[in-house]
């Protein structure tokens, strides 16, 4: 541990003229200081020595720069915020607190000690920082950040490879220091210069005259003495004072003076080994080493010229005082450097003058005196060897220290890396602790509200059955009422059933006439092969050709087009595609004639009422949506699917009923007059396509599970099922006269079943004919003798259902065909596919 204190006297002799005194010291239990190294202690040490700097030699604050280095740099920093008006601080190596040396804390505990990275902000005074870059015992980054907590910043100084204590070798640091010294030195000379007056000089050189006793036995031999400073001695060196009576403390007597004038040069050279031996042995610890310091350009010129004045005897002082005042009256227009050299030249010559005549004077005496110093030389030579010896065990001991700080510091940094795991594994177990701590309390939460809830609906259940009491009486008395209404009402009703019979034996009658006058009305009216029913709301039927050649091509939407339906008794084509609108198309210009929006998702299907005033679309936004063709608005918006609606169909007979299939397991039948659901059917197997019966009261599904099922509509139960293909059923198609259904699956097959049996009657495949999706929809003609279903690879199939084979094969489409559809008046058959591409064919 190293602390020093170095305190500056300025003078207003010169410009930025001064002269550097320093103290160092060790402290309580460190070096050669008694008692026990503490915390404490080592603030009072560094307070009793700022104390007998200011109190017995007159020191002032804004003439002192502390310097401490390492743990020193702690009692440095607390008596620094101490001090407002202290002229600088130097911290070598400093620490940001002792606990922060061994642990890597972000906050100070109360338990640490010297606490520097709360004080330094309290330092007022400029600081300069120096820190190797290479320190292993304290890292740089305790330096670094010091000088980032600094009130006046110097430029730190980081020495590049540098240890804890190595710095003092490297040329940059006493570059440095010098740099900083003199940068505070100017400051002073700034702060004093008003104060300088021309008897600066005259009061210097009184000064030290007051100290020109003991240098009246100067020798040759006193000069080795200069470079002698034992650490163990608590000295002060080269310290001046500006006031004369503060001088008489620091003469020495006349015996310890002649004492010291008793050596030799045989002693000094013993002596000198000796003190290279000591300086190595103090440079590898943190005790006291005195801070160099060297005076500037002029300052230091004049300054060597008054102490050499101050050395001289009175007489010739007054002579060369006199020579200096001429000398100073002739170079008035000479620079300040010039006379400086002037004044040390003739103090120099007056120097030797006076050295050779001593040296004449006391020769004999110094031969008698060196005699008793020869035969003690021996006692010493062996002091010395005892000395040395003493030496090599401290060095012995200092590295077995050094191997048990290693071991110690390995512990420790494996203790800290366990406390860290230790204290991450806390910290997981109270944030764990924690969690559980709130679920509990959610926990106790929601049971005081299970047990409200409970109290509540135990009272309801006791007014429950208060109600239900009440009530079972209130039924018995309707049961008994009620019997006696069914006995009226069976009443009522025979006789109407007699008034119904009679009604009905009157409408058969009235039936037949008619039937009689229609069939005489029809044999007449024939026109190209087509007969036509005079009855309103009747339908044509007429004979379907086979198409071959390719009509129109419509580019009808982009993405693709799932579904395309034909008008009934028109020739006009509707078409539903991936980009949400439903397009109407005139076949025999292949032009469009109107386009309705506000599909929120893909068409998967569409439906026409029978009298063409109302279409409705499958979305896969999980809607139906229902457009009045006249306006071209929607009209319903029917939702309460959970998924993708892929199928729908109107009743033949009713423009009120609509059924859907989505794939959320479920069936609906919708009424549009009221824009609601009426009825659910629910199965396991997600369904493909559907479609009414002729009579309305029959729902024919076919699912993925390949089963074709049929419902009824009013209950909702299942009438019958058959398993009509291996894979998912992709289409279902219903003859006009209402007794075939056809139905076509993934499994490339396309069947035609009985509706009244439910048996196959026929089974069409073709080579290469491959279904494209689950949602590939497939046709019967108007007159019932044909089929035409899309493949993958783009052709269209067309078979004959009596012979059962293929009749004609259409191949325009670059992409696969997704749905076929063919007009009610027996011609054009339609297709549409991925691209979103429709052909009609004649």
């Amino acid at each position: 541990m190293l602390c020093k204190l170095v305190f500056c006297l300025f003078f207003d002799r010169t410009p930025c003229g001064c002269l550097f005194g320093k103290k160092g010291y060790d402290y309580s239990g460190y070096g050669q200081s008694s008692g026990k190294p503490s915390e404490h202690n080592t603030y009072a040490d560094i307070e009793a020595a700022y104390k007998c700097l200011e109190e017995s030699y007159g020191a002032k604050q804004d003439n002192i720069i502390l310097y401490g280095q390492s743990v020193g740099s702690g009692p440095t920093v607390d008596l620094a915020a101490r001090l407002p008006r202290l002229r600088a601080v130097v911290l070598h190596s400093p620490i940001l607190s002792g606990l922060r040396v061994m642990y890597p804390v972000k906050r100070t505990y109360w338990f640490d000690i010297y606490k520097n990275i709360d004080k330094i902000p309290l330092v007022k005074c400029p600081v300069l920082v120096i820190h190797g870059t290479a320190d292993e015992v304290v890292d740089c980054s305790h330096g670094k950040q010091l000088w980032e907590l600094c009130q006046e910043k110097y430029e730190p100084l980081w020495l590049k490879g540098g240890n804890h204590c190595n710095l003092e070798m490297y040329p940059e640091y006493l570059r440095h220091l010098k740099k900083f010294i003199s940068t505070v030195e100017k400051s002073a000379c700034r702060r004093n210069a008003g104060r300088r007056s021309v008897d600066g000089f005259e009061h210097a050189r009184r000064v030290s005259d007051c100290l020109e006793g003991p240098r009246k036995s100067t020798d040759r031999r006193e000069k080795p003495r200069k470079s002698t400073d034992r650490p163990e001695r608590l000295k002060f060196h080269e310290f001046k004072f500006t006031h004369p009576d503060k001088a008489e403390k620091l003469k020495v007597s006349f015996d310890h003076m002649e004492r010291s004038r008793r050596s030799v040069e045989y002693y000094d050279k013993s002596r000198k080994n000796m003190d290279l031996q000591l300086e190595k042995a103090r440079k590898s610890v943190d005790w006291g080493v005195p801070c160099l310091l060297q005076l500037h350009n002029d300052s230091l010129k004049q300054e060597v010229a008054v102490l050499l004045l101050s050395s001289l005897s009175s007489p010739r002082k007054h002579q060369i005082s006199k020579e200096i005042d001429f000398t100073k009256k002739q170079s008035i227009h000479m620079s300040q450097e010039e006379i400086g050299r002037e004044a040390i030249k003739q103090a120099l010559k007056a120097l030797k003058k006076r050295h050779l005549l001593e040296e004449r004077a006391h020769a004999p005496a110094l031969i008698a005196l060196s005699r008793p110093i020869i035969s003690q030389g021996s006692e010493w030579k062996e002091k010395a060897e005892n000395l040395e010896a003493e030496l090599q065990q401290c060095y012995k001991a200092q590295s077995l220290l050094s191997n048990q700080l290693v071991v110690e510091v390995a512990e420790s940094r494996a203790a800290k890396t366990s406390l860290q795991e230790k204290e991450a594994a806390i910290t997981d177990l109270q944030n764990e602790v924690t969690q559980i701590r709130d679920e509990c309390d959610q926990l106790k939460e929601d049971l005081e509200q299970k047990i409200k809830a409970l109290e509540l609906v135990i009272s309801e259940n006791h007014a429950l059955k208060t109600q239900l009491e009440e009530m079972t009486l209130k039924a018995k008395n309707a049961e008994a009422e009620n019997k006696m209404l069914i006995d009226r009402w069976m009443l009522q009703k025979m006789q109407d059933a007699e008034r119904l019979n009679e009604a009905n034996a009157l409408y058969e009658e009235m039936i037949d006439r008619l039937k009689a006058s229609g069939l005489e009305s029809l044999a007449r009216q024939q026109v190209d092969g087509i007969v036509r029913r005079n009855e309103d709301g009747a339908e044509y039927f007429v004979e379907s050709t086979i198409p071959s050649t390719c009509k129109h091509k419509i580019t009808a939407h982009e993405g693709g087009c799932a579904s395309i339906l034909f008008e009934y008794n028109s020739g006009k084509l509707i078409s539903g595609g991936q980009d949400r609108s439903i397009k109407m198309w005139d076949t025999n210009t292949g032009s469009l004639s109107h386009t309705l929006y506000g599909c929120l998702g893909s068409v998967l299907d569409l439906a026409i009422t029978h009298d063409n005033r109302s279409i409705i679309a499958a979305s896969s936004s999980n809607n139906l949506y229902v457009w009045d063709v006249t306006t071209g608005r929607v009209r319903h918006t029917l939702t309460g699917h959970t998924d993708k609606v892929c199928a729908v169909d109107v009743s033949k007979i009713s423009a009120r009923h609509v059924v859907s299939a989505a794939y959320d397991r479920t069936i609906k039948v919708w009424d549009l007059h009221k824009g609601f659901c009426t009825n659910t059917i629910i199965f396991h197997s997600n369904c493909n396509s559907l479609c009414f019966s002729m009579d309305g009261q029959t729902i024919c599904s076919g699912h993925v599970d390949g089963n074709l099922r049929l419902w009824d509509i009013q209950t909702g139960k299942l009438l019958s099922e058959v398993a009509a293909h291996s894979l998912a059923v992709t289409s279902i198609s219903l003859s006009r006269n209402g007794s075939v259904v056809l139905t076509s699956g993934r499994d490339n097959l396309h069947n035609l079943f009985d509706m009244r049996s439910l048996e196959v009657c026929g089974t069409l495949r073709a080579t290469g004919n491959r279904v494209a999706s689950n949602w590939s929809r497939s046709c019967i003609s108007p007159d019932d003798n044909y089929v035409a279903a899309g493949s993958a690879d783009g052709s269209v199939h067309i078979w004959s259902i009596s012979k059962g084979d293929i009749v004609s094969t259409l191949k325009e489409h670059t992409a696969p065909v997704l749905c076929c559809s063919w007009s009610g008046l027996g011609k054009p058959l339609a297709s549409s596919d991925k691209n979103g591409i429709i052909y009609t064919w004649t």
